[in-house]
């Protein structure tokens, strides 16, 4: 893993400075649905998310991520999650609409009134931002496959991977 985060990092940093690209910091705040392991329902779990994340180059850009959700199953089982991560954007600014692809790992707390503990996690997806007041704030939208090594017997916990489909704003820090 440190491997490909250093490759990634070198990559990263050795192309695109000739062209400009928005160097501020910004921060997302989002919300949504999440379709836990192989259900099909979109009413099963909630997510809200806040990120910081910065460009570094045209190209590429990195978040720090926090997020908190919970699951209902429709049976109030309380199975809650709290996680941090750092997740990597590869976006392509020629549209109008800016899509991206972002992949990410980091560390999962669960919480049941039976058990709770700590796992890895890894997330890929996409997503796009469009423009939404004046230059500056973006709408932003994304889909992404979950993976967490959670290997416990608990709802939503069958190590298929979660699908979460969030809606938020992306907003500059800074002039």
């Amino acid at each position: 893993m440190n491997r490909i985060l250093t490759l990634l990092l070198i990559s990263c940093t050795t192309s695109g400075f000739a062209q400009s690209y928005d160097a501020r910091w910004y921060w997302a705040l989002s919300a949504g649905a999440i379709v836990p392991d192989d259900s099909l329902q979109l009413n099963d779990a909630h997510i809200y998310d806040l990120r910081f994340g910065k460009s570094f180059n045209e190209k590429w850009s990195y978040e720090i991520q926090t997020f908190t959700d919970e699951y209902d199953f429709d049976i109030d089982h309380g199975l809650k999650h709290r996680g941090l991560a750092i997740n990597f954007l590869d976006t392509n600014h020629e549209p109008l609409w800016k899509p991206y692809f972002i992949m990410g790992a980091g560390i999962i707390y669960h919480e049941t009134p039976e058990e709770s503990g700590t796992n890895l996690f890894f997330n890929v997806g996409v997503g796009a931002s469009w423009y939404f007041f004046g230059d500056n704030i973006r709408l932003r939208a994304e889909a992404i496959s979950r993976l967490d090594l959670n290997d416990t017997d608990l709802p939503g916990q069958d190590g298929f991977g979660d699908g979460i489909f969030t809606m938020g704003l992306t907003i500059p820090i800074g002039n």
